[in-house]
């Protein structure tokens, strides 16, 4: 590189920019020879060569090239901005060379230099910066105070603090400083500000002593909150917050609750947390007005929501969640948030209440009952529960219950469900009670399977897990009991369910080979009958056996084999192939589907063209 560097930098007059880019970027690798040069090249016509030339002296670096970018400070913005961002690149090796900047006649030359040595740091002995808060010119004592604090220099405290009474964005300057510092020493010079006549100076020191994070500056806090402009009092409590709000300051619950009932979301927010660090329980009947209040069909809501049922959790509501429950000025919405709330919190004291809510004419307020009742779980909830089971008008309800007790594995409710079965006539809440009687007492439950009618043995085919149970009813004379027998098999996936699912395959009935098919799939059992079954005379089995390979075979395998299909007689066949293809994805899936880009269905190649597109 020594003897080409001349050679170099003659070509950096060529008239084609990307010439001149290519060789500056080669002068990277040169010496102290190619600055200058480089420097000329930050004022070429050529955006890329400016960028290429401002890399190429980062890389060569050293002091030389500091030295020598120095008199850029002074050029025009460009050159200027682009001087600040190669020493501030350079780093350490710049910083000795900052120093005099500091002493220049030209104020924003002097603002240069500090703002190079705080971002640089490494290196920097902030004690040269600290003579800069009494300079002449504002902005450079506001960047001399920002430095301080960027560079964590404690030293600088005391002067900080004389600098409080400087021009009030210098002030702003010194307030971020000794924030940053978190020095407890400033804390009654940032509190004397609370008494400024500028709004924004005073919530400027509001938040600097929330940074600060000490108990003197709590103490601040908590002593202005009752004077503070009703702007400032969430300031306040912001603070507070920051620094950690404690069982002494419960004067303070009011302006919480005044900020939760007043303030914008954000505000409520920040309310919450102090609400929870007091167990503020007198808050909790405006937490739960504010849920009732929210829509939970909106995505923000959902979280908010959220937000308020935990902190309500989180202190100690509970009498005072029993006491909405029986006050008729809350609305039922928030009713129906206590209710949840206190089901959640397994709160024995509410069972007395919901009870008689299970009887109310708002179908809201029975199933939040119901729930949390469920959710109780005790001995004293099983009666009530059965009752809703049984006399309920809404299928809903019932089935909540229903669903309760086979939670809570009551007994006792075995029978009663039993009874229940036999008369039930929506399949939805059937299905809940064939599902609650399985977990109260499965043995006995499935012992009794040849007896129950047509719809409790389909329900049970897609309930249980037991290998015996399901190959049982996978021979019912019911179809639609056997086919939800086969499909749980696929669930199983044992070998002993997969060789039964193998053997459905040769079923007279197409359904019964489809059932198979689908239950192969769900197994991910890759064989040669699953392959076979793409050949099969009816087309929905084709359908079906083309996305269970997909599903269950290695990638190159399954395109291999579905591709065969791309030319199937049946339509549906041929676009489940595609979509199975496309999903596989890859080089072979492209070449799959390419061959028959032009189809003779329109749909098809419609389709096609869009897979290979994606691919």
């Amino acid at each position: 590189m020594a003897k080409n560097i001349k050679t170099l930098i003659k070509k950096l007059n060529d008239k084609d920019p990307s010439v001149r880019k290519r060789i500056i970027e080669e002068l990277a690798a040169g010496d102290e020879r190619a600055v200058y040069p480089l420097l000329k090249a930050l004022s070429d016509e050529s955006a890329g060569v400016q960028d290429a030339a401002m890399r190429s002296l980062i890389a060569i670096g050293g002091e030389v090239t500091a030295y020598m970018v120095l008199p850029l400070l002074r050029e025009n913005t460009y050159l200027r901005n682009t001087g600040l961002i190669i020493l501030t690149q350079l780093g350490t090796v710049s910083v000795p060379m900052l120093y005099p900047l500091l002493k220049d006649k030209d104020d924003d030359v002097r603002k240069f230099g500090i703002d190079l040595l705080a971002d640089i740091g490494h290196g920097v002995e902030p004690a040269f910066i600290v003579p800069m808060l009494k300079d002449t010119n504002g902005n450079v004592r506001a960047a001399a105070a920002k430095a301080l604090g960027q560079l964590g220099y404690h030293e600088a405290v005391p002067e900080l603090v004389k600098a409080l009474n400087d021009e009030e964005w210098v002030c702003f300057s010194v307030l971020e400083a000794l924030g940053e510092l978190r020095d407890d020493s400033s804390a009654d010079a940032i509190a004397m500000l609370l008494a400024n006549p500028s709004e924004v100076v005073r919530l400027e020191a509001i938040e600097t002593l929330g940074k600060l994070g000490s108990e003197k500056a709590a103490d601040k806090l908590v002593a202005y909150l009752q004077q503070a402009p009703q702007d400032e009092k969430n300031a306040v409590i912001k603070s507070l917050i920051k620094i950690g709000i404690n069982p002494e300051m419960a004067d303070i619950s009011e302006y919480l609750i005044a900020m939760l009932k007043d303030g914008e979301w954000e505000d409520k927010e920040v309310a919450l947390k102090g609400i929870e660090a007091l167990n503020c329980a007198e808050a909790v009947p405006l937490m739960v007005n504010i849920s009732g209040s929210l829509d939970p069909s909106i995505p923000d809501n959902e979280e908010r929501i959220a937000l308020l049922k935990s902190t309500i959790k989180s202190v100690d509501s509970e009498k005072e969640l029993l006491g909405l429950l029986e006050s008729p000025e809350m609305k039922y919405r928030g009713k129906a948030f206590a209710i949840q709330i206190l089901g959640e919190m397994k709160s024995c004291g509410a069972i007395p209440i919901l009870n008689k809510y299970l009887d109310d004419t708002r179908r809201d307020l029975r199933r939040a009952s119901t729930l949390a009742l469920g959710s109780i779980g005790s001995d004293d909830t099983i009666n009530p529960l059965l009752q809703v089971s049984q006399r309920d008008v809404d299928a809903h309800v019932r089935s909540l219950a229903i669903e309760a007790l086979g939670n809570i594995q009551s007994q006792e409710a075995y029978v009663p469900l039993m009874e229940l079965m036999g008369f039930e006539k929506y399949y939805d809440v059937l299905e809940q009670i064939v599902r609650s009687l399985i977990k109260i007492s499965p043995e006995k439950f499935l012992s009794g399977i040849a007896g129950y009618n047509v719809n409790v043995r389909e329900i049970i085919a897609r309930a249980v897990s037991d290998a015996g149970v399901l190959l049982k009813l996978a021979e019912d004379p019911q179809k639609k009991v056997k086919v939800s027998a086969i499909n749980g098999l696929g669930r199983l996936g044992t070998d002993e369910a997969t060789a039964r699912l193998v053997s459905f395959l040769r079923d007279e009935d197409a359904e019964i080979r489809k059932a198979a098919v689908v239950g192969l799939g769900e197994a991910r059992y890759c064989s040669s009958e699953l392959f076979d079954a793409m050949g099969d005379s009816d087309p929905w089995v084709r359908f079906y056996a083309v996305k269970a390979v997909a599903f269950s075979c290695e990638r190159e395998t399954a395109i291999d084999k579905i591709a065969a299909l791309l030319v199937d007689d049946f339509i549906p066949v041929v676009m489940s192939a595609i979509d199975a293809i496309a999903e596989l994805g890859g080089r072979e899936a492209y070449e799959a589907l390419s061959v028959h880009e032009e189809h003779q269905n329109a749909d098809v190649r419609d389709k096609i063209r869009e897979a290979l597109n994606s691919l």
